[in-house]
């Protein structure tokens, strides 16, 4: 429960209240200040209308783009890590030994050849389809955190005005106790302060709003150089390993048909099917480091609807 404002000595309110500098970036005026002279009665009045037009129009825009982030939160990675682990798995299972043994082996061989063939066509159109969304969704969700950030910053500085207007009269406030000895007259500064400190507390709510966007902007921009390492990871290797993995591997499946296989055939798709082992290794470490992030972004989204409708 913070302490009354009334009971913060003049420098260290201003330390209180002022929780960050200005960010650049944002295109709007800060609201005008207030003469230093004015009544602690006419700081509080000043600074609760500045708390209403936050809370009835920027703190809504804020909420408005945090709801557009959640609708916009990138997806696919489900997709890719289910096509990822059948592929690998495929592969483990596969036996190159029994392509030379003829017969029935042989046989399950070609089977299962045709069984990877399959998971490797799977996972390149999965890799494919989140390339292409990517390559679209993310224009729109980096204007949307462009967005969110400059509401963020905008509330930032009237945020510190109302700071400011505090500390103003909190000053004001221990002039007249050191000036007042009536009871009623001490009662009436106590209720001011007992506002004073609601007040603060309502602006330190908003404020945290405002972390959250900053937290929620840098995360998403973390986030979307991430992506761009999978989509490069998918787009230059993944797809050019399946591609030869199922070129090395059909020729072998028709030959297997009416032949045992030789060492010197099998090596090529052996090599494949490291490289594609390879690959799929870092699509792993990609969508794991994917699969934190939006975790973490779920939760701080969570957290900034909170402190929206706390406000409300």
């Amino acid at each position: 429960m913070p302490e009354p404002i009334s009971s913060f000595p003049p420098s260290t309110m201003v330390g209180q209240m002022v929780w960050g500098s200005d960010a650049e970036g944002s295109f709007e005026p800060p609201p005008p200040r207030m003469p230093a002279q004015r009544s602690a009665a006419a700081l509080a009045a000043a600074t609760s209308q500045l708390l209403e037009a936050l809370v009835a129009k920027r703190v809504p825009r804020v909420e408005a783009l945090r709801r557009k982030l959640h609708q916009h939160r990138p997806g696919g990675l489900g997709e890719i890590e289910h096509a990822a682990n059948a592929l690998h798995a495929e592969m483990e299972a596969l036996d190159f030994l029994a392509g030379r043994s003829g017969g029935e082996q042989a046989a399950g061989f070609g089977r299962h050849g045709a069984v990877v063939i399959a998971a490797a066509e799977r996972m390149a159109g999965v890799s494919r389809v989140l390339v292409e969304r990517h390559a679209v969704d993310s224009p729109v969700a980096r204007l949307l955190w462009i967005e969110l950030v400059l509401e963020s910053d905008s509330l930032r500085k009237r945020v510190r005005q109302g700071a400011h207007w505090l500390a103003q009269m909190n000053r004001d406030l221990g002039h007249r106790r050191t000036a007042v000895t009536a009871e009623i007259s001490q009662r009436a500064l106590d209720e001011l302060a007992r506002r004073g400190t609601t007040l603060h507390q309502r602006l330190h709510t908003v404020h945290r709003l405002c972390g959250h966007a900053r937290s929620i902007h840098a995360l998403c921009e973390r986030m979307a150089e991430q992506r761009n390492h999978l989509c490069a990871t998918l787009q230059d290797k993944v797809l050019p390993a399946a591609a030869q993995l199922q070129q090395s591997l059909q020729p072998l499946l028709e030959a297997v048909g009416y032949r045992p296989l030789v060492p010197e055939e099998l090596m090529t798709a052996i090599e494949a099917r490291h490289e594609m082992q390879v690959c799929l290794t870092q699509v792993a470490a990609h969508v794991v480091q994917l699969q934190a992030g939006d975790e973490e972004l779920a939760a701080q989204l969570v957290q900034m609807e909170e402190k929206a409708a706390s406000l409300a």
